[in-house]
């Protein structure tokens, strides 16, 4: 992993079709004294070749280009010589199918291009890639890879499903601000016999709950479904929620688990929401609960976690050299409530090794991955 305090620079490629766009990313980029552009890339094909022979730190790579676009030209790159990848496009929209795509063939995260038509100025877009770039440089080849994706096969839909049973783990995922990336490194990757639930809390206005649930339910082979549009919980399924919403499980008369959604408030809405969540699931399902803190920029979930491990349940961080915000793992980590240190392309194979016996009496599983006392 690259120190980027260590006086070392910053080695950049930046791949675009458009040749003013790629000068002034260039520009942009060797404003910063800890950055140094070593090439510029027209299409995906020559931005391979150019990979693999200057080995830059980083990638800043568009999507529309001729020859070869860059979700392709992406693949190509985390298989043949994995790079860190920030896409700088106009189509890397929040929300957009270009930006699921992009995280989850590999990129660390994406931007848009700087463009006068923007609410904020030239100047703090130029910044904003700065900083992401130097993020991306920061972490590496730790993350840098592609994972295929999984074979759906003509029983998907029907993994496991029905109502949670004893032997059911309920897994808490909180995701902040720019941790999508690490999402989609976990739920696609979830088997067909997956038999556990997963309530994932997204950073991110509800407008974009939808959207990610239908492209996550089209590439998985686990159900996922918003929260806001379920009545009952089924184990074998995925649920996503947002920091906006208080979502928290409780039990009805007949023993059914449910969630309860109310309107988050107050200027911590989201520490709040995550923390809510995670108590929640500590009452609800005790030693059988999970919790899973991942990238993103705050401090939520460190009660919450404290709950689960009070509760006899797991608390788990991802790895901060895999993040491109570690703040939320690192306060956890700071303030010792965790059992298990993951990276984030290993949280998938994880869960997928919980042992149901195990979860019915309460005994740690078997970590995959890293652990709390060191990440090495």
């Amino acid at each position: 992993m690259i120190d980027i305090g260590n006086g070392k620079k910053v080695r950049a490629l930046v791949v675009d079709d458009s040749v003013l766009m790629g000068i002034q990313i260039t520009k942009i980029l060797s404003s910063d004294e800890r950055i140094e552009v070593v090439g510029r890339a027209k299409d995906g094909i020559e931005a391979i070749e150019m990979v693999e022979r200057l080995d830059p730190d980083v990638v800043t790579l568009d999507v529309e280009m001729p020859r070869m676009d860059g979700i392709t030209a992406l693949k190509h790159i985390m298989v043949r010589h994995p790079v860190p990848v920030i896409m700088v496009s106009s189509l890397t929209r929040e929300g957009s199918r270009a930006t699921f795509d992009a995280l989850r063939f590999g990129a660390l995260d994406v931007v848009a291009k700087p463009s006068r038509r923007e609410t904020e100025s030239l100047e703090a877009q130029a910044e904003d890639i700065i900083i992401r770039v130097r993020q991306a440089a920061a972490i590496g080849t730790n993350r840098a890879r592609y994972r295929r994706k999984p074979v759906r096969t003509v029983a998907w839909k029907a993994n496991k499903a029905g109502p949670p049973d004893a032997e059911t783990r309920f897994v808490g995922v909180a995701v902040g601000g720019g941790g999508y990336s690490s999402l989609l490194q976990l739920i696609p990757n979830l088997r067909a016999d997956f038999s556990h639930t997963l309530i994932a809390m997204i950073h991110v206005s509800n407008r974009f709950v939808d959207p990610l649930v239908s492209y996550l339910e089209g590439c998985g082979t686990v159900p996922v479904k918003s929260v806001r549009n379920v009545s009952h919980i089924e184990k074998g399924h995925c649920y996503i929620c947002c920091s906006h919403d208080t979502v928290t499980l409780t039990r009805d008369a007949s023993g059914h688990v449910r969630f309860e959604t109310a309107a988050a408030s107050g200027e911590d809405y989201r520490d709040g929401a995550i923390d809510a969540m995670f108590t929640s699931l500590a009452q609800t399902a005790g030693r059988r609960s999970v919790g899973i803190v991942m990238s993103g920029s705050g401090r939520a979930g460190a009660e919450g976690m404290a709950a689960i491990r009070r509760a006899g349940g797991v608390a788990l961080v991802q790895s901060l050299a895999t993040c491109m915000n570690p703040s939320m793992p690192r306060s956890i980590l700071l303030k010792g409530a965790v059992d298990r240190v993951v990276a984030d392309y290993l949280l998938a194979d994880y869960l997928m090794g919980l042992n149901h016996s195990r979860a019915a009496s309460g005994t740690t599983p078997t970590p995959i991955g890293r652990t709390a006392a060191g990440e090495g």
